[in-house]
């Protein structure tokens, strides 16, 4: 399978969690910017640093990763461009290939993950990244799921 990376917009991304972005143009606040969703009393909020090597297109995915039980936020640091890899659950909560979108994102845009959105590990392109990743774990095999794909998929970078 080979897909075509397009630009990230909100719109676009809409259906698989939110794209966290100013206007660029004059100084702004905006609170409760991000849904922060955990659906588990036992999780705690785990607040991580990502040091990313960046890759040259296309890029070979070969997995998919999802987390049940909460929203996943990667905040870029260094205005790093970075790939965003993913699609819906089939009926039995599968990755849904047939559906799967790719979007290259902005160093200045934060994508937030919805629950139990499949989704491909973070990828930075056309330098190295920096990055937060805010997600609610509780150190059990329920905060994510990993699905190797029957076949990489191709992503050509836009």
């Amino acid at each position: 399978m080979n897909i075509n990376a397009i630009s990230l917009t909100p719109e676009s991304f809409a259906p698989f969690g939110q794209v966290i972005m100013g206007n660029g143009k004059t100084p702004e606040r905006v609170a409760f910017a991000a849904k922060i969703e955990n659906h588990r009393t036992d999780a705690r909020l785990n607040v991580t640093y990502l040091h990313i090597n960046p890759v040259k297109g296309p890029v070979s995915i070969e997995a998919m990763e999802k987390h049940p039980y909460s929203h996943q936020i990667f905040v870029p640091l260094n205005g790093t461009r970075h790939l965003v890899v993913v699609c819906p659950s089939t009926r039995d909560g599968e990755p849904n290939l047939s559906e799967l979108r790719a979007f290259t994102a902005a160093g200045s845009q934060t994508v937030n993950y919805y629950a139990g959105v499949w989704h491909a590990p973070r990828t930075a392109i056309g330098g190295a990244g920096e990055f937060i990743m805010l997600r609610w774990d509780a150190g059990t095999a329920h905060d994510e799921e990993v699905r190797l794909l029957p076949a990489a998929v191709e992503i050509n970078l836009a």
